[in-house]
């Protein structure tokens, strides 16, 4: 842990009964980092952002905040965090603006500054006219850049966005990426939660790959794929593919748990451990199922490669997915 460590995270863990949602996780986040967690829905991100928001209390383990303990000085690290999560709300019988200023009074900002900081933060997400209407008559998107405004009042030294995106239209999302990473410029330490793949990959300094409540891995986007770099990843161009022979290739390939096969608009993509002739095997098995093909060539393994990998492979994936749901 050095100076500029703002989050520190020893052995956390919190269990639900029987359940554990997250399991001894250990990691620190430096000042003005934009640190992504990645990992499909019930992996654990959001609980983790509940630990450290101090909205839950942990069953063991430790961490701080911008240098306060989560459970001893959980009201010193909520002056000093700003949260956007479903788990926070704002007052839907309000508008905009009157639960700006109501927070503006609960953080106790003297009514002058806390009136520039409000028409700074509504000019900033250009909310105009939006900002008399009831947040209950707001869209899901403007709904979520009011969630954001609220989050950056107080001017917080650290922000956790948990599935911020979720719910916005692809402009909105890009401009609130590239706004994150100008708060980080600043200094203000983010940590952002996701399920995209795109999104830590284009936008995160470091990247935790969440899975089954544990840290599987953590790291640059681009250490993140040289720890998987022994993978082949093939692209083929072989239009009218039909499920049986697909099944068939994959059968022809005998592809292990760690692999991929997946067809999506002509384009057929396998990703396999095998570094010797991939191409070719791949080449061989759709020509002996009758396949059409226009072109083939191998691929860079993508952070998503990378996380099937480190996780056990799309069926594990899939399997966790499955159980979370029922």
């Amino acid at each position: 842990m050095t100076e500029d460590t703002v989050i520190s995270i020893k052995d956390l863990t919190k269990k639900f009964g029987h359940f554990t949602a997250v399991d001894e996780i250990n990691l620190t986040v430096e000042e003005g980092e934009l640190y992504g967690l990645l990992g499909p829905n019930g992996a654990g991100k959001t609980t983790i952002v509940r630990l450290l928001c101090t909205l839950i209390q942990p069953t063991s383990g430790t961490a701080s905040v911008a240098g306060y303990d989560i459970r001893e000085q959980a009201a010193q690290v909520r002056r000093r965090i700003g949260v956007v999560s479903d788990g926070v709300m704002l007052y839907k019988d309000l508008t905009i603006e009157e639960n700006l200023k109501l927070l503006s009074t609960l953080y106790e900002i003297p009514n002058e500054q806390a009136n520039d900081r409000i028409r700074e933060l509504l000019d900033m997400f250009a909310f105009k006219e939006k900002e008399k209407r009831m947040v209950k008559a707001l869209s899901t998107g403007w709904t979520k850049k009011a969630m954001i405004c609220a989050a950056l009042l107080h001017r917080p030294s650290v922000l956790f966005l948990d599935e911020v995106t979720t719910g916005l239209d692809p402009q909105s999302a890009i401009a609130l990426q590239e706004f994150t990473k100008s708060l980080c410029k600043k200094g203000v330490t983010v940590i952002w939660t996701t399920h995209y793949m795109g999104e830590p990959d284009k936008i995160c300094d470091r990247i935790g790959i969440m899975f089954a409540g544990k840290l599987v891995k953590n790291g640059t986007p681009k250490e993140l794929k040289l720890a998987v770099n022994d993978l082949t990843v093939v692209e083929v161009d072989a239009p009218n593919l039909s499920h049986e022979q697909l099944q068939k290739v994959k059968q022809k390939l005998n592809l292990n748990g760690s692999s991929k096969l997946k067809y999506e608009d002509s384009k057929l993509l396998i990703t396999s451990d095998r570094n010797n002739d991939l191409a070719e095997q791949v080449s061989t098995a759709l020509v002996g199922v009758g396949a059409k093909i226009r072109a083939i060539n191998t691929k860079i393994p993508s952070l998503e490669d990378a996380f099937i990998a480190l996780t056990g492979g799309e069926e594990e994936i899939d399997r966790f997915v499955e159980a979370g749901q029922k």
